[in-house]
C-alpha cells in the first residue's frame, strides 16, 4: 500500500512523502526506526483519500501550461517559491489548479521540498514532479522549468493539430447519422402514406425501405436502450486493464490506422523521455517517469520491460529493440544517440521525425477518408429517390 507521510527529522525539518508499506503499524515502526516523528499517515488508496479524489475538480492541460509560464516568469525574478505560488494561487481562474497550488504551498511552508510538495499533492503530472527534482539536484530550476514550459506547448500543439484534423471526418460521419434517421422517420412515412392513398403498386425496392421505416419507428427505443446499455458496458469493461491492453493491440494491428497510432506514441514517448534526460535525470529513473507518463498501454509494458534489462546491464537501445513495439526507424535513431552519448537531443530529433511523420500520414488518410463519407451520402439520398420515384414511373404507366 501507499501512505502519504508527514514526518519529522532529527534536523528539525517537516516532510511530506510516499512510502511503501504492507500496513500503517509496520511503517510506523519502520520510520520510528530511522528516526523520524511522525505527524499524520494515511493510506493513498483509502476510502477518504478516493471521496476526496472524486470530488476534485480535474486540473486542465491548458491551464497548467499558463501557469507554467508565469512560475518561469516568477521564477527567474528571483521572487521566493511559496510567495510566488501564493501570487499564482490567488491569480488563476481555475478551481482545481488553485486548490492543488495552495497545497503546494503550505507543504512548501511546513519545510518540504517543492518537488515533493507537487508529488505528495497527487494533483500534477508525474514528469512535472521527476523534472522539477532534476532541477533541485542539478541547482538548475530555471532550465528546467524552461525546458518543460517548451514540451508542454510542443506536445500540445501536436494533440491538438492530431484531434482537430479529425473533427471534419467526425462531422460528416454524424451528418450521415442524421440524414439516415430523417429520412427513415419522417420522409418515408410520408411518401408511403401519399402512395397507399393513390393506391398504387409498388415495388420491392420501395417495399423494403418502407418496412425498414416501419420497423425503426417502432424499435428505435429498444435500439437506443441497447446503445446505452452497450456504453454503459463498456465503460465498466475499459477499467480493466486486460481489456485496455486487448483494445491497443486491436488498434495496432489495423492495416492504415494502426501504423498513424504507433507513430503518435512513439513521438510521445520520445518527447517526454527526451525532455527528462535534458533536464539531468538518470536513464532509470527518466525511464520510470515516462512509463507513468505515456497513454498506451502497450507502451507501459514495453517500457517496463525495458526497464528489467537496463538494470540487468544491458543497454537502452537493445533493450527496447527486444520489445518488439518499437519501429526500426526508432530504435536505430535512438542508437546513434546513445552511442555517441547525445541521447536526448536526438530524442528530440526523433520526436519531430514522428510528429511530422504522423501530420502527413493524417493529412492522406483525411484526403481519402472525406471522398468515402461524402460518396456514402450520396448513395443513401440516390437510394432513396429511387425507391420512390419507382411507384410514380408505375402510376404514369396506369393513368396511360
Amino acid at each position: 500500500m501507499e501512505f502519504v507521510c508527514k514526518v519529522g527529522t532529527p534536523a528539525g525539518r517537516v516532510l511530506s512523502q510516499t512510502e511503501q508499506a504492507a500496513s500503517e503499524p509496520e511503517l510506523r515502526q519502520r520510520l520510528a526506526s530511522e528516526g523520524y516523528y511522525i505527524f499524520s499517515l494515511q493510506a493513498k488508496g483509502g476510502l477518504e483519500a478516493r471521496l476526496r479524489a472524486g470530488r476534485r475538480k480535474k486540473l486542465k492541460a491548458d491551464d497548467f501550461v499558463i501557469f507554467n509560464q508565469q512560475f518561469l516568469t516568477l521564477s527567474k525574478s528571483g521572487l521566493p517559491l511559496h510567495k510566488s505560488l501564493e501570487l499564482l494561487a490567488h491569480q488563476t481562474r481555475s478551481e482545481a489548479l488553485r486548490e492543488g497550488l495552495e497545497d503546494v504551498r503550505d507543504r512548501v511552508r511546513s519545510g518540504a521540498l517543492i518537488s515533493e510538495a507537487f508529488e505528495s499533492s497527487g494533483r500534477f503530472p508525474k514528469i512535472y514532479c521527476a523534472t522539477l527534482r532534476a532541477g533541485e539536484r542539478s541547482g538548475s530550476m530555471d532550465k528546467v522549468l524552461a525546458q518543460y514550459v517548451t514540451y508542454q506547448k510542443i506536445s500540445r500543439g501536436f494533440r491538438k493539430k492530431f484531434l482537430a484534423a479529425l473533427i471534419y471526418p467526425a462531422l460528416l460521419m454524424l451528418f450521415l447519422v442524421v440524414l439516415i434517421s430523417l429520412v427513415v422517420g419522417f420522409v418515408v412515412p410520408r411518401f408511403s402514406a401519399l402512395y397507399s392513398d393513390l393506391q398504387v403498386k409498388m415495388p420491392p425496392l420501395t417495399l423494403f425501405v418502407i418496412n425498414l421505416s416501419v420497423a425503426f419507428k417502432h424499435y428505435a427505443w429498444v435500439f437506443l436502450a441497447g446503445v446505452v446499455l452497450a456504453a454503459l458496458g463498456a465503460r465498466q469493461l475499459w477499467k480493466s486493464p486486460e481489456v485496455k491492453l486487448a483494445w491497443d493491440r486491436f488498434k495496432y494491428r489495423q492495416p492504415v490506422v494502426g501504423k498513424l497510432l504507433l507513430k503518435f506514441s512513439v513521438a510521445e514517448f520520445a518527447r517526454t523521455f527526451g525532455t527528462l534526460l535534458q533536464g539531468g535525470l538518470p536513464v532509470m529513473q527518466a525511464l520510470e517517469t515516462a512509463r507513468h507518463s505515456v497513454t498506451s498501454p502497450l507502451m507501459v509494458q514495453a517500457i517496463a520491460a525495458a526497464e528489467k534489462e537496463v538494470s540487468g546491464g544491458r543497454s537502452l537501445t537493445s533493450s527496447l529493440r527486444q520489445t518488439g513495439f518499437f519501429p526500426a526507424a526508432a530504435i536505430d535513431m535512438m542508437e546513434i544517440g546513445e552511442g555517441t552519448g547525445a541521447l536526448s537531443a536526438m530524442l528530440e530529433s526523433m520526436a519531430e521525425f514522428f510528429e511530422e511523420d504522423v501530420n502527413v500520414d493524417l493529412a492522406t488518410l483525411i484526403s481519402l477518408v472525406d471522398p468515402v463519407m461524402i460518396a456514402l451520402i450520396a448513395i443513401v439520398v440516390a437510394f432513396v429517390l429511387v425507391a420512390f420515384y419507382l411507384p410514380l414511373f408505375s402510376l404514369a404507366g396506369q393513368v396511360g
